[in-house]
């Protein structure tokens, strides 16, 4: 068997012991005047009491509104881990795969002084924006499983 070499430092964090599991419940854009679009992404969870919806705002773009679903994923990531992880986005990038569409989604993952690069893969079926946080969240799941536990997705 070939196990992946991580970084130690990241993965061996102490559990917390009703960890506020995350469920993604919606990605939703608004596209503003001027060019501009909102978008926010909302989770659930045994932990919160109210959704847990995180927003960003930039200009009006195929690949921008991609980053802002990216960036307002490790938003909510980042209030959920309640700042032990904070993760900077390196890129989006929809691609074709064995003739399917396929969304990357490269994230640095930063806890205190250790940086660790991270990749997310997701099928782009009809969505592109659910595409993104699905790959967002592939990509940090196993630094942020040791904190919430698992992140499920919606179906």
């Amino acid at each position: 068997m070939i196990r992946p070499d991580f970084p130690t430092t990241l993965l061996e964090t102490t559990r917390v012991a009703n960890p506020p599991r995350l469920r993604l419940i919606g990605c939703r854009i608004d596209r503003q005047p001027a060019a501009r679009s909102r978008v926010s992404v909302a989770f659930d969870g045994a932990g919160f009491e109210t959704p847990l919806v995180t927003e960003q705002e930039g200009t009006t773009c195929p690949g921008g509104d991609l980053r802002l679903a990216a960036r307002a994923t490790l938003d909510a990531l980042t209030v959920a881990t309640q700042g032990e992880l904070q993760f900077d986005l390196i890129g989006v990038k929809p691609s074709r795969a064995f003739d399917t569409g396929v969304m990357l989604v490269a994230v640095m993952v930063r806890q205190g002084a250790t940086r660790t690069k991270a990749l997310g893969v997701a099928v782009d079926e009809d969505n592109t924006m659910l595409a993104a946080v699905r790959a967002t969240l592939h990509a940090v799941n196993r630094f942020v499983s040791p904190i919430l536990g698992p992140l499920p997705l919606t179906d």
